[in-house]
């Protein structure tokens, strides 16, 4: 009798209980043994097929529908090549005309003195994972072209709303009414920019701090900056990344002081300077603006100023659960924010 006919009873329905699929085959790559998961997953039980058959007689296929040749399947390179396949994926096409995604792992057998006992080929059903992969990749496409629509008309109505103040600051001669027309157009900007640097990251939940708050700095200086030169420099540690809802406030909080430097401090200089400092101390972050204007008036309380912007900043920080402080070891303005 041969030596694969000597498998006992027991031993194939042991192998026959595994929910994994499991064939054998001998050392030259013939198929002696197919346990019973691996024949429902088939929908075929076929033994004595060669390695040359595999494919065949089993219809197996690539993961992208295309025959699978049967001298590079995983069992027949370990057969052949003594090659150890791990987990590599491919389809059976069953008989009732149902496709399965399998997962199989492939090494040879030897004995205690190292000689070739035969190979085995171990599977599983990766059916529903697989489909359940593709439902999630085609709600994920869904949900990324709605995005881009809501962040196209969100764009198109934050561009209308400048417009519209912009026009309206043309029908305006109210030195008064201007200077709101001002305020709100930056503030309409900032936004706009914020959106814009959200809708360019690949985390739309998230802005890579350093890079966005230069390029806001920039288009605030620029929007309201007078007859004196103001350089902004902003510092960050590389690649520090912020969730937009800490974003947003800190860019408005951001806007309030610089529309404060730009419109006070500099009056009768030659250049301005404004600075931001952004690290990480302890847990916080710490963002630090700072000016060399002229300074706060003295005896300025900033939980009394009664100003709009100030008002602003205020409510921005508790928003971000913050504390703010005014640090007056230098001339100019310095404004410390820690979240």
């Amino acid at each position: 009798m041969a030596e694969w006919e000597l498998l006992s009873t027991l031993q194939a329905e042991a192998w026959n209980q595994l929910g994994e699929g499991m064939i054998i085959t001998d050392p030259q790559g013939v198929i002696r043994f197919v346990n019973r998961a691996a024949s429902e997953m088939h929908g075929v039980t076929e033994l004595g097929v060669e390695t040359e058959g595999y494919s065949e007689v089993y219809n197996l296929l690539r993961v992208d529908g295309s025959q699978y040749p049967s001298c590079e399947l995983p069992l027949a390179r370990a057969v052949r090549d003594g090659e150890v396949v791990e987990n590599e994926m491919w389809l059976i096409d069953r008989p009732d005309g149902t496709r399965v995604y399998a997962e199989g792992s492939a090494r040879r057998v030897h004995d205690e003195q190292g000689k070739v006992l035969g190979a085995v080929l171990t599977l599983r059903d990766r059916t529903i994972r697989e489909n359940d992969i593709m439902q999630l990749r085609q709600a994920l496409e869904t949900q990324r072209m709605l995005l881009d629509e809501v962040n196209h008309r969100v764009a198109n109505n934050l561009g209308l709303l400048i417009s519209l103040v912009r026009y309206q600051r043309r029908q305006t001669t109210s030195e008064e009414a201007l200077a709101v027309l001002d305020k709100v157009q930056v503030r309409l900007q900032v936004m706009a920019s914020i959106h814009s640097a959200l809708y360019r990251s690949d985390e739309a939940a998230s802005v890579d701090v350093g890079s966005y708050f230069v390029q806001m700095m920039q288009d605030v200086a620029q929007a309201l900056g007078g007859e004196t030169p103001v350089s902004v420099e902003c510092m960050a540690p590389e690649e520090m990344v912020l969730p937009v809802n800490q974003v947003i406030p800190l860019a408005l909080a951001i806007n309030e002081l610089m529309t404060n430097s730009l419109k006070y401090a500099f009056t009768g200089r030659d250049s301005g300077e404004i600075s931001l400092l952004i690290e990480r101390v302890d847990t916080k972050r710490v963002l630090t603006y700072r000016d060399n204007g002229v300074g706060l008036p003295a005896g300025f309380d900033l939980d009394a100023a009664g100003g709009l912007g100030m008002t602003i900043i205020q409510t921005l920080a508790r928003q971000l659960a913050a504390e703010i402080k005014i640090v007056r070891d230098a001339p100019g303005t310095c404004f410390v924010i820690a979240f």
